[in-house]
């Protein structure tokens, strides 16, 4: 995998020279097998995580805190936004081939640097990859088929964008989906739909998620997607859901059904709009249809714990091998 990473990057920049060769101190490391994040803790030091090998750190002094600041200004020039070690520390954008970068530089971090490059790959899982089966399997499908609105819930790393991916199949081909997202990492196959993005680097975008949804909601979707549930998107997507729209579909960082309603009310807290997490819950239990809940086990798999139905309250737990 790492060869032909380098190869399609090689390819998409050979007309942005200046990147390019900011980014071959990093080919060596890319050659890694199945490699699927690079982390930068602090100057000269990588975190390497392969998919098959697991995670080794190496140091490398080419890669200091200069390295990552110039960079980081390349990046931010590149895709036209403003980035500065002081004054706008943060840069999160995506690097050809849709793979994605994520840096804080400066006071912001106690070591003066973080960075964070997932890599993105074609990874083939099936539902039954993540220990959902049988007659468990067929009721969440069957809920995709009817437009249901289902979040999936879980940790860093748990696997939730590609369990999305992996539902995204069974959306009938018929279905006209449009889907919102700050990096591009869904994979819909359908002819008829449209995908949008909205910067994290702006404060105050233009076009921010509140406008976008509004936008989405306005173009006749049978489903709308969101990448990642946040701060900046829960209220829209609360307004969205309780104007009637059915055929929703969004991954959220929470550790159980439950703590997800919690994670909810503390974006839209954040967004400046209290709602009582009993009012909220309520709400909630009548929007959504089902709450899909993946955790990390130790020897780093990815799998469903629990399906958690909100209109009755059941929840069904996953029996894993």
């Amino acid at each position: 995998m790492g060869a032909i990473l380098i190869q399609e990057l090689e390819e998409q920049l050979k007309d942005r020279p200046v990147l390019l060769a900011f980014l071959k101190p990093l080919f060596e490391y890319l050659n890694i097998p199945n490699l699927v994040e690079v982390n930068v803790n602090k100057p000269g030091e990588l975190r390497l995580e392969s998919a098959t090998e697991g995670i080794k750190f190496v140091k490398t002094k080419y890669l200091d805190f200069r390295y990552w600041v110039n960079l980081c200004h390349i990046l931010a020039n590149g895709n036209g936004s403003y980035f500065h070690p002081e004054k706008q520390p943060r840069v999160s954008v995506e690097l050809p081939g849709g793979h994605r970068f994520e840096a804080m530089v400066g006071d912001a971090v106690r070591q003066k640097i973080a960075v964070s490059i997932r890599l993105k790959r074609e990874i083939i899982l099936t539902l039954e990859d993540f220990g959902l089966k049988d007659e468990k399997k067929d009721s969440l499908v069957s809920m995709i088929e009817k437009g249901a609105n289902v979040i999936i819930s879980g940790g860093t790393s748990s696997g939730k964008t590609t369990f999305l991916n992996c539902l995204l199949k069974y959306v009938p081909k018929d279905r006209r989906i449009l889907s919102v997202e700050d990096t591009y990492e869904l994979n819909i196959e359908h002819y008829d739909k449209a995908n949008y993005l909205v910067s994290r680097n702006e404060s105050s975008p233009t076009i921010g998620y509140p406008q976008m949804i509004d936008h989405l909601m306005r173009s006749r979707p049978d489903m709308i997607v969101c990448g990642e549930l946040s701060m900046a998107n829960a209220l829209p997507i609360l307004r969205m859901l309780n104007s009637g729209h059915a055929g929703f579909l969004c991954t959220a960082h929470a550790d159980s059904p439950t703590s997800l309603i919690d994670a909810i009310r503390q974006n839209i807290l954040m967004s400046g709009t209290d709602i009582p997490k009993s009012e909220l819950k309520q709400l909630l239990n009548g929007l959504l249809d089902a709450i899909v809940q993946l955790h990390r086990t130790a020897d780093g798999k990815r799998r469903v714990t629990e399906i958690f139905y909100p209109k009755s309250g059941k929840r069904d737990p996953i029996c894993q091998d």
